[in-house]
This record gives C-alpha cells, sequence and structure tokens, in this order.
C-alpha cells in the first residue's frame, strides 16, 4: 500500500456512507457534506422569505454547533481575510460592525473589509446557476447592514454606557462582538434552519466545484480533480487545528531540491510534474470520514485519537482502545449490562468472577459471528506533537476475522480480575476482563492526584501507541512497559493519601499489571495458562517470595479485620517496595513486626499460615532463598496466594455456619 493508503480508505468509506451526509439525528455524529465545516454558533437570526429580520435569540446551550459551508481559504483561516460563505463571526456578517465596537484604546475597530469580502462572496453565489432562495434572503438583509443593530433592538446583545459592546458580557463564554451567528429563513415547505438544509448543501457544493480550476490527476483516487494544498482541521474536536497534511514553512527548509514551493509539490501546473498531488473532494471526503469515525466510534483523549472500521460495510466494531467490558457493550448489550450481569455482587476482591467472564465471552464469540473474513477492518491512530501538525501513528488493514481474533486473544490472555460499575445505580461486582489501553498507561506511568490516577498526557499517548501492535499483530508486550508498571505496583503506600487510593491500587495497579504479567506468561508458554500458576511454578523463587508476602499481609489483616478501614496499612504494605527488592532481609523484618498479631489470631488461623510458611520456606530453601531482587512474577504470586488464603478461610466458615 501506499503512504496516502490511509486516504484512500476513509474516502471510500465516505462514499459508502454518503447517504447520511449532512444528516443530523439528536446525540449522533454528522457525517459532514463536502465543502463545509462547522462552527459553535452563539447567536440565530430568524428571516423571511423577502430577506426581512424577523427575530433573534441566543443559541441554546448544546445546540450550539452549526453546519456551514467553507472556502478552501476559510477552512485554513487562522488570520488575515477569508471569509465563510453563509454562518460567520460578526465581523464578516454585520456591516454596522465598526459602529459598535472598539479596540483597547477606545477607537472604532474598522472591519469594513472583512464585511465588503464576505458580501461579495455571497453576491457571486447568489448571482450564479446554484443559488437558493435562502441564500438570497439573508443577501438581501446584511446588504442593510443593520445586524448589531437589529440584535440590540431586540435584546440580544448589550450596549455599554457609550454606546458600544459592552465587552465585559459574554455569550457562551465569548465576547459579544467574538460571537458566531447563523441563519433560519422562513420558506414554504423548506427546512428552515440554514444549518440543517440538505439541499443547500448540495446547491453549494455544485456551486463551489463549479469554480474550481487547475485540475490534475489527484495521486488518492486516480480521478481528474482539483487538486489542493489546503486540507481541513477539526479532526479530533471542533477546537483542534493540527493538520494531517500542511506547510508553513517558506525560508528554504520545507522544499529543497526537486521543489520550490508548495504548488510545485501538490499540483501540477505550467508543466511542473508534482510529487503529490491530493484532489480537493477526495481530501474533504477523507478528512470528513475521519472526523465522523473519531466521534461516532473512536477514542479520543490525552491529545491521541485512534479509530478502527469495516471500510466496506456498514457494520459496527468493538472499540479497541477500551476495556473487554465496554468494549462490546453497545454491540452485546445495548440496553445496559443489568440484565446481562445478573449474578449477585459478591464481597470478596479476590473472586474470580469465572461465570460472568464465561457468559461475556459466549456473547463475544456470538458478535464475532457478524463478522467476515470478505470485511476489511481499518484501524488509524493519530498524533499530534505540535497544536499545528498531526500525524499517521499507526496504520493497519486486516480482514474481519482477523482483527475480531486478535481482539479476542488480547481480552482472553491480558485479562483480570477487576472491580466493574455498571446502571444508574452504579452496581458492582467482581469479573475477569481486560484493561483498556489508557489504564495500562496509567499503571505504568502515573500517579495519584486527589482520587484519580493521572499522568502526563504526552506519555500517555506514546504508551498507548507503542500498545496498539500487541493487541493487533499478538506482539510481546515491551519489557520496559512491564517493568514500569511492576515498580509502580510495588509502592502501594503511594495510595494511602485518599480514601479510595488503596482500593484505586487493588483494582488497577495491581490488577492491570498482573494482567499484563498474565499476557506476557501465556504468549511464551503457548498452551499454557495461568490457571494452574502456583503448582506451574512452585519452585520459582519470585512466586514463592510473593506468595509469603500474601501469608503475612493476610495474617496481619485476619489479627486486625478493620485496620486498613481505619486508614492504617500493614507491615507488609509498608514494606512491600524494600521487599520486592532485598526479600531475604526484609522478611527478617516483616516476621519479627509480627509476633504481637500473632497473639490475636485462633488455634486454626496460626496453624494454617504456619503450614503455608513452611511449605513455602522448603522450596525457596531448595531454590533460591537470597536477596536478589524479585521479578514480576512475585505479583501474581501474592495475588494467586492471597485469594487462595481468603477462599479457603471464607468456605471454612461457611461450613462451620
Amino acid at each position: 500500500m501506499s503512504d496516502m493508503a490511509w486516504m484512500k480508505r476513509l474516502a471510500e468509506t465516505y462514499d459508502l456512507y454518503q447517504d447520511l451526509a449532512g444528516i443530523v439525528k439528536d446525540g449522533q455524529p454528522v457525517l459532514l457534506p463536502v465543502s463545509h465545516s462547522t462552527i459553535n454558533a452563539q447567536i440565530e437570526v430568524t428571516l423571511n422569505e423577502a430577506g426581512e429580520f424577523v427575530m433573534g435569540k441566543v443559541v441554546e446551550k448544546g445546540d450550539e454547533v452549526t453546519i456551514r459551508p467553507v472556502t478552501e481559504d476559510s477552512a485554513a483561516r487562522s488570520s488575515g481575510v477569508a471569509p465563510h460563505p453563509l454562518c460567520d463571526k460578526l465581523c464578516y456578517v454585520a456591516g454596522d460592525y465598526s459602529l459598535f465596537v472598539v479596540d483597547g484604546k477606545k477607537k472604532k475597530q474598522d472591519k469594513t473589509e472583512y464585511y465588503n469580502k464576505y458580501m461579495d462572496q455571497l453576491c457571486k453565489w447568489v448571482n450564479s446557476p446554484f443559488s437558493h432562495p435562502m441564500v438570497a434572503a439573508i443577501y438581501q438583509y446584511l446588504q442593510k447592514a443593520s445586524l448589531i443593530q437589529d440584535l440590540v433592538d431586540c435584546g440580544v446583545l448589550k450596549l455599554d454606557e457609550n454606546e458600544m459592546l459592552d465587552h465585559q458580557i459574554k455569550i457562551h463564554g465569548n465576547e459579544q462582538k467574538e460571537a458566531a451567528v447563523r441563519f433560519q429563513v422562513y420558506l414554504p415547505n423548506e427546512e428552515s434552519r440554514v444549518w440543517r438544509n440538505r439541499e443547500l448543501y448540495e446547491k453549494y457544493i455544485q456551486y463551489y466545484n463549479a469554480g474550481l480550476e487547475y485540475k490534475d490527476v489527484c495521486y488518492v483516487s486516480g480521478a481528474i480533480e482539483y487538486c489542493t494544498v489546503k486540507h481541513p482541521v477539526k479532526i479530533r474536536n471542533t477546537a483542534d487545528k493540527a493538520k494531517l497534511i500542511s506547510e508553513n514553512d517558506k525560508t528554504g527548509f520545507t522544499y529543497r531540491g526537486r521543489f520550490g514551493d508548495k504548488n510545485e509539490a501538490a499540483v501540477r501546473n505550467n508543466d511542473k510534474t508534482s510529487a503529490m498531488a491530493v484532489g480537493y473532494t477526495t481530501s474533504q471526503k477523507a478528512h470528513n470520514a475521519l472526523k465522523w469515525l473519531l466521534q461516532k466510534q473512536g477514542y479520543r483523549r490525552d491529545g491521541s485519537a485512534f479509530v478502527s472500521w469495516v471500510a466496506n460495510r456498514d457494520v459496527e466494531l468493538p472499540d479497541i482502545g477500551k476495556d473487554s467490558i465496554h468494549a462490546y457493550e453497545k454491540l452485546i448489550a445495548p440496553d445496559g449490562w443489568e440484565s446481562f450481569f445478573k449474578e449477585p455482587v459478591k464481597a470478596d476482591p479476590y473472586d474470580t468472577g469465572k461465570r460472568n467472564a464465561m457468559k461475556l465471552n459466549k456473547a463475544m464469540q456470538g458478535y464475532a459471528q457478524q463478522i467476515t473474513m470478505d470485511d476489511k477492518v481499518i484501524m488509524i491512530a493519530l498524533d499530534a506533537a505540535t497544536t499545528g501538525r498531526m500525524s499517521i501513528a499507526y496504520y493497519d488493514e486486516m480482514g474481519g476475522t482477523q482483527y475480531i481474533d486478535a481482539l479476542q486473544y488480547w481480552y482472553t490472555h491480558c485479562c483480570w480480575q477487576r472491580w466493574f460499575k455498571y446502571g444508574k445505580d452504579k452496581k458492582g461486582q467482581w469479573i475477569v476482563s481486560a484493561p483498556s489501553l489508557r489504564e495500562i498507561a496509567l499503571t505504568c506511568y502515573g500517579v495519584l492526584r486527589e482520587k484519580t490516577i493521572e499522568s502526563d498526557d504526552n506519555v500517555l499517548r506514546l504508551t498507548i501507541k507503542r500498545l496498539l501492535p500487541c493487541i493487533t499483530k499478538q506482539a510481546e508486550l515491551p519489557k520496559d512497559l512491564i517493568r514500569a508498571a511492576v515498580v509502580n505496583t510495588s509502592r502501594p503506600l503511594a495510595y494511602y493519601n485518599t480514601s479510595n487510593g488503596f482500593f484505586l491500587w487493588k483494582n488497577q495497579m495491581l490488577s492491570v499489571t498482573c494482567a499484563m504479567i498474565r499476557y506476557q506468561y501465556e504468549k511464551r508458554k503457548g498452551d499454557g495458562k495461568m490457571n494452574s500458576f502456583l503448582e506451574d511454578n512452585a519452585s520459582d523463587r519470585n512466586v514463592l517470595f510473593g506468595r509469603l508476602l500474601a501469608i503475612y499481609d493476610y495474617m496481619e489483616e485476619q489479627a486486625m479485620p478493620d485496620r486498613e478501614e481505619k486508614g492504617h496499612q500493614t507491615n507488609a504494605k509498608r514494606y512491600w517496595n524494600s521487599f520486592s527488592m532485598r526479600p531475604a532481609t526484609t522478611l527478617k523484618t516483616l516476621q519479627s513486626n509480627l509476633v504481637p498479631y500473632r497473639r490475636k489470631l485462633n488455634s486454626y488461623q496460626e496453624y494454617r499460615f504456619d503450614q503455608w510458611i513452611e511449605q513455602i520456606m522448603v522450596q525457596l530453601a531448595e531454590n533460591g532463598y537470597d536477596n536478589r531482587a524479585l521479578s514480576e512474577n512475585y505479583l501474581p504470586g501474592y495475588y494467586l496466594q492471597m485469594k487462595m488464603m481468603r477462599e479457603h478461610f471464607s468456605s471454612r466458615t461457611n461450613k462451620e455456619e
């Protein structure tokens, strides 16, 4: 595939869904028509067919997003004068702007050039074969140059004591003078909202395409079309200024050797051969499809964004960026998980949640029957190193079955027991599930801040990018990530600062790290599973030391059952980090500190703990009772030993009752 395969696939996806272009459904992302973008409008002006002012109002919160036609220049504007054809800021659409706005020196701001260019542009559309009564009405009204006065008269805009727009008054967080305006025109049997009228979309597309010249072969589509050097922004969100294809360096560093400027590099003109000619329509389709897919089913957080989709037909995919529970939530439990997980909530934090996990896996397998090898799954990850430039950090194409199998392998092997909340009342239970990529990144490099684990956005973005091939290619987890997670998890005291800190440590740090270790362990073992981890590693000193740590931790918990609830930590957790680095010497300290707690145990508890300790110490004496730092395997050793002990004592208590 060429370097521009991503653009070709996105343009093809747009063609597949083009009937949806411009259709607005409440709460649903909109696939933008070609030559259109969005703006957050603060003011709505209503006109009649004759172009007369009817009313004005402030746009309601939540209804600000407005579809509007754009030109190449206006879509890419950051400075200079480049009006949008219909909906734009007051300085473009209001002919009386300069009468009501002053700058910092109390001088009236002359924006006549902005208004004149806007009106000249609109006039050309009105007088073209592709005009529309709505456009004519808006043009007729704005010629009166009375917009701000009309909005003042109806109370939408407020003036100060000097009869200027009051700069202290905000509309949805923007100064009045910065407000964007959209129009509504009452016509018989027509959608009156200009920003939702699909006939108007088509009229503008026809009008704008008719004026495009200098056509060439598009290197993406292979068709003859007008080629552009200006590509859309607002890919990840409405405030996003980063471009996937851009240039702004004219000092000689961008074009060296073969090309002299951007026109030579992007289009063939005057017999100059281009390096990368991209058609305007193709670029529009590709970028609009990408925006739509990211909004509809993509991951957008921490400056990163990635999405996967089926390019050849309309079928939803699980979200690769989410944990195994939420990735399939809409696909197998669209009405919520309450009816899906009916098993009673269990209090034991080391319960495996096996039955629910099996139920979820069965549902996943049922969904997998909808995907075939003939389906073409595309995956794109975006990375923005600066505010102005974005790159394709990861791109992959695979068959549908291949994608689902890869995802299923990841969810089956990179998983551990975790507390899952669902429903309006936030019910919860323990279930075996895979963590999200973000949770893995936070486990590696996160720190506790107030009540959440956080990390630098750049670090998270780069880490997530490194994890993607582990899913799509079933690659091994990078060793440094596993080590970072182990080191971070080996500091439980760092999480005692808040009321829920220790729960975060258990449910995220410890469980996610164990999930990572499980993935690597089972991948290297081939057919080997972690279900018999303690038995299979009965002579591994790392596992044995981890089991001892669990015994001493649980022994103190049993002696003082309300200790952690009162905010006190066990000696095992106090010396945890030291134990991971110097297990033999630290173990002696733990044994000494636990003497007073032993006296609080009943005879059976003391007998059982001593029995486990003796068994493990015998193995350690034969296989490495020394002070070498422990490998990552000590953590699942700790976790599974703790789980086994909890189940043992719980079973004994139930029998006695």
